[in-house]
């Protein structure tokens, strides 16, 4: 018979074996270890799981714990992955579980860690054999060294790339990449070699759960994942699809070459705000002595962007950019919807040393590149070049073309039948191009009570928060600015005049269908009043529901 145990939390008795209290999730201890304040025995180290032997606990975490074992007919080490009990008797959890054994074993990818084996122990805790892996994880690293050289942080993020992709390719979707998920191990020569972990929340397109064919194991509008690298449409609670690996991937990347993720908070959903609504900071602000080249810059903002349809669309794109950055060049696919002079004016200048080239446009194969490529300007005295994404740029070449004819309408042509155009020599004296006058703007400075809302101009996708924040828009054009923060909302129609506009809005909490009236209410930055709106209410939801517009 087995000596009874009791739990120092609730003091719960136990004689069935359990190692962890099914109700607060404590390890349970013997009546003398509870009076000596001895560590508690584990009960499975020298125990036989079918045919593993369990040698040592090896990691814990929040649901469960990971052991040393043997395989004792071949003698091979594995790790053996323990559900802990209080959540083994959770069917949603244990369902979870199995999915990640499922998931991970499913891909067979060398860079995803591999699951072998599945079953219980006596006292119907799940666990799940895995093979053992000895090295450490990217997040030790980076808290360990800081930043990573550029290079390297390419190697492992490319790594990454070609493992979700074959995750990607079998309808799998990680949905909780980060550095802790990364594990570096030393194989083939390579003392970072990938393995990929923690399929414990990925999203399985054709996996049902057993005995309830297409059931899903998170409801609509659930959140799931580590809030510093959730994507926009992941922190909304909104439908996901591959590209939320895309976005993490970025995070990561920007967190290798800065040692900081783009954005932190205090709490969860300050977080989660910032990745909806904010543009992620430059580089040089982050770590003003951070080494990374500009063709790698452009890459991780477009991982980076909000909306999915302007990241990189899959995993080999990603890759393609990387490897093409790594080599000093601009992929095709990097500079696609750049153009736009929305997107362009939210991706910060970066100063690039003097006498540097420019990144040149990756050739696809032998055709023409696009007409795409990065617009340089000499700063006069400074000696120094910025770069700016124009809307229609055109290809500059890194090494002009010597004694080479000319080609289709006066063109000149590389050996490799690449259009090239001349740059003005860096003494010459350029006169800009003012252009045409462009529409008077008026920026608005939005303040609402209480603050942290959202804003949006409706019917666009101008958008910023957490308030106070700043909108730019058309002189004397009416709009409506609906602010949005939690329950509470309100909707105010102005026409904006003068250079800048300082407005209020007090939010009110909404029980019923409908919107709020609208209410006049711009001031100067000198004269501020404060515009009351009224809505009807709508009764249920909290406070930490996602805000109407990414519905």
């Amino acid at each position: 018979m087995m000596a009874t145990k009791i739990c120092p939390v609730c003091k719960n008795e136990y004689e069935g074996g359990e190692v962890f209290c099914p109700i607060d999730g404590a390890r349970v201890v013997t009546h003398t270890q509870m009076e000596s304040g001895e560590p508690p025995d584990d009960p499975l180290i020298g125990q036989m799981l079918d045919k593993y032997k369990v040698i040592r606990q090896i990691g814990e975490g929040g649901m469960g714990l990971v052991y040393e074992g043997i395989h004792t007919v071949i003698e091979k080490r594995v790790a053996i992955k323990l559900l802990r009990d209080d959540f083994s008797s959770r069917p949603e959890v244990v369902a979870r579980f199995r999915q990640e054994a499922k998931s991970a074993s499913r891909i067979g990818h060398e860079h995803i860690v591999d699951i072998s084996d599945f079953g219980e122990t006596p006292y119907g805790a799940s666990y799940f054999i895995m093979e053992y892996l000895e090295g450490e994880d990217l997040a030790n690293v980076l808290e360990r060294e800081g930043v990573l050289a550029v290079q390297r942080a390419i190697a492992i993020v490319s790594q990454c790339c070609r493992a979700l992709g074959a995750a990607h390719a079998k309808g799998i979707v990680h949905r909780d990449m980060k550095p802790e998920n990364i594990f570096l191990v030393s194989r083939h020569d390579n003392a970072d070699f990938v393995k990929i972990v923690d399929f414990g929340i990925a999203k399985m397109s054709d996996i049902e759960t057993e005995g309830e064919p297409g059931r899903k194991l998170t409801k609509t509008g659930m959140i799931f994942g580590t809030p510093e690298y959730m994507s926009p449409e992941q922190a909304a609670g909104k439908h996901l699809d591959h590209r939320v690996d895309v976005y993490a991937m970025g995070v990561i990347l920007f967190e290798c070459v800065t040692g900081r993720v783009p954005f932190v908070g205090d709490s969860f959903m300050g977080i989660l705000t910032q990745h909806m609504f904010e543009d992620p900071p430059p580089l040089a602000e982050v770590n003003p002595h951070v080494e990374c080249s500009a063709e790698l810059e452009m890459v991780i903002y477009k991982a980076l962007a909000k909306a999915p349809e302007d990241r990189y669309q899959d995993m080999p794109e990603l890759l393609e950019a990387l490897e093409a950055a790594s080599e000093g060049r601009v992929a095709k696919s990097t500079l696609a919807g750049y153009g736009d002079p929305v997107k362009a004016s939210r991706k910060p200048a970066r100063s690039l040393a003097p006498g540097r080239s420019v990144p040149a446009v990756a050739p696809e194969g032998s055709r023409l590149p696009m007409i795409l490529a990065i617009v340089t300007v000499l700063a006069v005295g400074g000696g120094t070049a910025a770069w700016f994404i124009s809307q229609r740029p055109v290809v500059v070449a890194t090494n002009p073309a010597v004694n080479t004819p000319p080609g289709p309408d006066g063109a000149t042509v590389d050996a490799g039948g690449q259009p090239q155009v001349a740059l003005a020599p860096p003494d010459a004296h350029v006169e800009p191009d003012a252009g045409p006058a462009g529409p008077s703007m008026t920026r608005i400075h939005v303040e609402t009570r209480p603050d942290g809302a959202s804003v949006q101009v409706a019917n666009t996708e101008q958008i910023c928060g957490p308030t106070p924040c700043d909108l730019e828009v058309l002189t004397g054009v009416p709009i409506v600015l609906q602010a949005r923060h939690g329950l509470s909302v309100a909707d105010l129609e102005i026409t904006p005049e003068g250079a800048s506009t300082t407005v209020q809005m007090a939010l009110v909490r909404r029980t019923g269908a409908g919107r709020p009236p609208s209410t006049m209410g711009t001031t100067t930055s000198s004269d501020t009043r404060m515009t009351d709106t009224q809505t009807n209410t709508m009764m249920g939801g909290s406070d930490l529901k996602v805000p109407d517009i990414f519905r």
